[in-house]
């Protein structure tokens, strides 16, 4: 039976309504009936590296929705579950009505938020926790642990996420925010300290042991390298556009990871399941109160007009917080 999707079609440049036909799951797959999205950044960086020769796409990667039908390797998931997850860059993406999804990096969602609040979360939250808990190799959920973390763009979505965990974490964490709205929600999310972009250069040398940056790498690389202590870690989200001299890391032993959210779907190493299991210490985060919804603005309906207002309003970046659609 046919389906409502909007693809990205390069060659025009837009968003377009398309009609496509339900796949039964295979394997690990859900089939997911999609109720709510939300935007983000990556959605923008996909679409700016199609040529104009590229057949048309689904985009999108958060996602809630209820399941409805499993693949035959499927554990722990029945038709009827609320779910909740963030996809896979090399599939097909959630701005259609019926999604398939992989199991493995899916979790129920949390009870006692909305559609829109919780398909703002999956992306954002997998990316702060790998990110915290797994590249800078902070402890979660602690009552308090030594060193101090600077987020570079606090108030955007991952941003928002991290300054939450480093809190529940009791990790002292730094936000970077310039407008005044933004420095209050990093306030809001957990951070300790807030300062402008600009006011970097004017720290001592070696003032973190950690540091997130959650926004252009190639800006920041060199004042990372600077502000980082030594024995200390960067971790970067954004891909850089040219390269970049580590040596001023050397004699400080001090490292550079990256954090990919979507390398666990990409190559489905024997531990893929962990994006389902850190899901569901998220939902039961949300559940309990210790966690902020991160949205901010919510757009309805599956149209390629919400899909483009939605990418415009990504690209001002100015958005503070997550943007959802609500199917």
């Amino acid at each position: 039976m046919p389906y409502d999707a909007v693809v990205w079609t390069p060659e025009l440049a837009r968003f377009d309504a398309v009609q496509r036909p339900d796949a039964a799951p295979q394997g690990y797959d859900l089939l997911v009936a999609v109720v709510a999205v939300s935007v983000n950044p990556v959605d923008l960086k996909v679409r700016s590296m199609m040529a104009p020769t590229d057949a048309p796409r689904v985009l999108g990667f958060d996602a809630v929705g209820q399941v409805l039908a499993v693949g035959p390797q499927v554990a722990g998931f029945a038709p009827g579950d609320r779910v909740f997850y963030a996809g896979a860059a090399h599939r097909p993406g959630t701005n259609a009505a019926r999604h398939l999804v992989d199991a493995r990096i899916v979790a129920r969602a949390p009870t006692t938020w909305a559609d829109a609040d919780a398909a703002a979360l999956p992306l954002t939250a997998i990316t702060a926790w790998e990110a915290l808990f797994e590249r800078l190799r902070f402890q979660p959920l602690q009552a308090a642990q030594p060193g101090r973390l600077l987020v570079i763009n606090g108030a955007g979505g991952v941003g928002s996420v991290a300054l939450q965990l480093a809190h529940l974490s009791g990790i002292a964490a730094t936000a970077t925010a310039t407008r005044p709205e933004s420095q209050a929600w990093c306030r809001r999310m957990g951070a300790s300290e807030v300062i402008v972009h600009d006011a970097l250069a004017d720290l001592p040398d070696m003032a973190f042991d950690r540091i997130l940056c959650c926004h252009d790498t190639d800006r920041y690389f060199d004042t990372m390298a600077r502000l980082v202590a030594p024995g200390g870690l960067i971790c970067a989200l954004a891909g850089a556009r040219q390269p970049h001299n580590l040596m001023p890391l050397f004699n400080k032993s001090a490292g550079f990871v990256w954090e990919y959210m979507f390398t666990r779907p990409l190559h489905a190493p024997p531990d893929m399941d962990r994006q389902g299991w850190i899901l569901a210490q998220i939902a039961a985060l949300a559940d309990a109160g210790r966690l902020r919804p991160t949205r901010t603005a919510t757009l309805h309906g599956l149209t390629p007009e919400t899909l483009t207002e939605a990418h415009d309003r990504l690209a001002t970046g100015a958005q503070i917080g997550k943007l959802a659609i609500v199917y």
